[in-house]
């Protein structure tokens, strides 16, 4: 390409469908998280643990993994490099966001208003992680933004985010959840994409003038971490729910015996 050439918005099917796949992922493991943030607390108290689990899978796999696997997808004839400060800084802002309004719509029940405040934060979240990782982006162009898609993207972030709350302590069902997961994938993904074509590259160096230097990540290996980051999520809800199905069973089994042996008043 030469300078002042712009880049056709084009998309690789194979990747797309895989920020999808791992969107869905993202969102069904912190669905079943959040279902445990009000079960397992007492008191009105939260269980931080899986607050944390839930805005690790959500902001983490759901939206920050997808976001950098999309990034993949979009098909750029340029060297594009990625600055590692800005890319954690973005995971930092999804994982964070999310925690904070899962934490805060916890305290509260659907008749409130939690749901709104609670939308608004994480949606800020969600946009604001997208466009600090476009920020990343080291390349020989530039990116030209076109505000009414921008305005556009960061809507679809609010609503979807203000869904996956309601859905995340509404739902009980196996099969609502699946349904939720990918409803909440596609919102994302459309999220995102929408962000994608609201900045237009414009070529303003030869792609021979590569941008390569300390401190930047090459764009292969972003998938590595997408995986890495998938398995430990994964890897950690599995431990946490063993850990609190074992509890919960030693419960009913201690609460069942106590009745058997009369030391319970019956209501």
């Amino acid at each position: 390409m030469n300078p002042g050439d712009v880049v056709p918005l084009a998309f690789d099917a194979s990747l797309v469908a895989l920020s999808y796949v791992i969107a869905a992922l993202g969102a069904y493991v912190a669905l079943l998280a959040a279902a445990r943030i009000r079960r397992c607390g007492q008191s009105g108290q939260l269980n931080m643990a899986y607050v944390a689990l839930a805005a690790a899978a959500l902001g983490g796999v759901g939206i920050w993994s997808m976001h950098f696997i999309g990034m993949q997808a979009q098909v750029i004839a340029l060297p594009v490099y990625y600055h590692g400060g800005k890319t954690l800084l973005s995971l930092a802002v999804a994982v964070l966001f999310s925690g904070a309004a899962l934490w805060y719509v916890g305290h509260g029940t659907s008749h409130d208003q939690r749901w709104l405040v609670g939308g608004l934060l994480a949606g800020a979240g969600v946009a604001g992680m997208h466009y600090i990782g476009m920020s990343a982006m080291r390349m020989p162009a530039v990116v030209e933004w076109s505000l009414p898609l921008v305005l556009v993207s960061v809507a679809i972030a609010v609503a979807a985010a203000g869904a996956a709350l309601w859905m995340a302590f509404s739902i009980e069902r196996e099969w609502q959840r699946v349904v939720a997961a990918l409803f909440m994938a596609g919102a994302v993904c459309g999220m995102h994409y929408t962000g994608a074509a609201a900045g237009t590259i414009v070529c303003v160096a030869p792609p021979s003038e590569g941008v390569a230097a300390a401190g930047l990540m090459g764009g292969r290996s972003l998938p590595y971490v997408v995986f890495l980051l998938s398995a430990a999520t994964l890897v950690g809800m599995r431990w946490l729910l063993h850990r609190t199905s074992a509890e919960y069973r030693a419960q009913v089994s201690a609460r069942v015996n106590a009745l058997l042996a009369g030391d319970v008043p019956r209501r």
